[in-house]
């Protein structure tokens, strides 16, 4: 999944590092479900299947942008209340 930070956001905003720090968040669309990778998880779970689904992508405050995994969603709403609920309850998303 090297290429999933050059994917267009399909949502994109900012969410605020210690209520303070502005700090950018993205969403992008992949057809690709990414397992876990896991010999010890079942095998639905371990392995990579096809499916559209929305990764949380952001970056904390610093010198050296880096996207950072926020999660993966089947929709792009549980996306965006994934976001929230891992970055803190103030997200603005641009329009």
């Amino acid at each position: 999944m090297d290429n999933i930070d050059h994917l267009p956001a399909v949502r994109q905003g900012l969410w605020f590092y210690g209520g303070l720090t502005a700090c950018p968040v993205r969403i992008v669309q992949h057809d690709m479900l990414c397992g876990t990778h896991d010999p010890e998880d079942p095998s639905e779970l371990a392995a990579d299947r096809v499916a559209d689904c929305f990764y949380v992508r952001y970056q904390p405050p610093g010198l050296t942008p880096h996207w950072h995994d926020g999660g993966v969603a089947l929709s792009l709403r549980e996306a965006l209340f994934l976001a929230q609920r891992k970055l803190g309850p103030v997200v603005q998303w641009a329009d």
